[in-house]
């Protein structure tokens, strides 16, 4: 399944070895069974409501979820070779996808002011361009990447006062608990150094995920 010649080809360059590649591709592998999971409780739990926006919304975060685990699963799983690297293609830009969509159930179910649907548009913008930038340059300037990843997770501070007051409590502490999971985890993915740095940054991201999981539950 693995070789140490496909993950030094790769952008884990930093002499990842088979075991850490393995604990990165079951991390994850695991995580896109729980996405799916996800996919089908959120879309029941929003056809409850009968609201067109709340189940449009939340299926857009539940398809993000399944995007960015499978995408990364089959990447770690990957021998060398082009599959590989076009997967790390896809397996980057996942990223910009899930913090789009995680995003999009909040700003329209709660911020529905115009700074709402600014934030919106920029976000599947960046999430857009990202994509763009990780086709030609994956593997490359990651610390942009990381802090374009974190610019893009805490750009509701733009409009946190809007949230806050249309949000109900259980909703709004899983949202900043996800996004402080997600943020704590990017310490990993770039420590470099240390041992299964990447999967200690899966499991984060697997938290993250179903912190912000919760918080879209409730938010109807």
């Amino acid at each position: 399944m693995i070789d140490n010649k496909s993950i030094n080809n790769t952008g884990l360059e930093h002499n990842t070895s088979e075991g850490e590649e393995i604990a990165n591709f079951v991390s994850h592998t695991v995580g896109a069974g729980l996405s799916v999971i996800a996919f089908i409780l959120l879309t029941i739990r929003a056809s409850w409501t009968r609201e067109l926006a709340a189940i449009v919304s939340f299926m857009i975060f539940g398809i993000g979820l399944i995007v960015l685990y499978t995408m990364s699963s089959i990447y770690h799983g990957l021998k060398s070779g082009t599959a590989k690297r076009i997967f790390e293609i896809f397996d980057h830009s996942a990223i910009y996808i899930l913090i789009a969509a995680t995003y999009t159930p909040f700003l329209v179910l709660v911020v529905k002011s115009k700074t709402g649907i600014m934030i919106l548009w920029a976000q599947w913008i960046i999430c857009i361009l990202g994509i763009l930038f990780k086709s030609f340059f994956t593997g490359k300037m990651k610390m942009f990447s990381t802090l374009l990843y974190l610019f893009m997770g805490w750009m509701i501070v733009f409009a946190f006062k809007e949230l806050k007051d249309n949000i109900n409590s259980v909703s709004l502490m899983f949202l900043i608990s996800g996004g402080i999971l997600y943020s704590l985890g990017t310490i990993f993915y770039t420590w470099k150094i240390c041992k299964f740095n990447h999967m200690i940054w899966h499991i984060f991201v697997i938290f993250g995920s179903v912190s912000h999981f919760f918080a879209v539950w409730f938010l109807v």
